[in-house]
């Protein structure tokens, strides 16, 4: 029982090994490459992700539950929607360092809505991001697909904060 049980909990870790050994017998190179690539990432997460915790806690504890409610909570409207792009267009690092902020922010009193803003902002129109695209792809380019970036970012969440109410996310979320 218990080792059906450890095998249910780490399904996922357990497939991903079962992968890498089968690819090792299969194709040797391409698994070692694929394990340098692993452990680059892992190595990643674990320089940036204590900062990003240090700086979640203490957003956390400087910011008041009030100001998240009135900057991104569900009355925030247009400010809300405007300051959730600027925070996931300004933002630094890799999109899971943004994970435990917008959680944070969520269990605080911040919109799905905004939330979903924050993370794809994050994800696909950083400025730093927006200025290599316009010196590699041009300007008209990069204003194109930021316009409809924006508007499809914007119907996106629209949709999903209509679809999955607050009582639809983990337990732990609303708590």
């Amino acid at each position: 029982m218990k080792i059906l049980k450890f095998l249910r909990k780490h399904l996922f870790q357990i497939a991903i090994l079962l992968i890498y050994v089968i690819l090792f017998f299969v194709r040797k190179e391409f698994a070692l490459e694929s394990a340098k690539n692993s452990v680059y990432y892992i190595r990643e997460m674990l320089l940036i992700m204590p900062v990003v915790f240090v700086l979640t806690a203490l957003l956390d504890v400087w910011v008041p539950k009030d100001k998240i409610l009135r900057y991104l909570g569900h009355d925030a409207g247009i400010r809300g929607i405007l300051l959730s792009f600027l925070i996931g267009s300004v933002s630094a690092g890799p999109i899971y360092a943004a994970f435990p902020m917008c959680v944070m922010l969520y269990k605080k009193g911040a919109s799905l809505r905004n939330i979903i803003i924050i993370l794809s902002a994050w994800a696909v129109i950083k400025i730093p991001m927006l200025l290599n695209e316009a010196k590699y792809l041009g300007l008209k380019f990069m204003a194109t697909r930021w316009v409809l970036t924006v508007a499809a970012i914007l119907i996106f969440s629209w949709i999903a904060s209509r679809m999955v109410k607050r009582k639809d996310m983990p337990e732990k979320l609303n708590q």
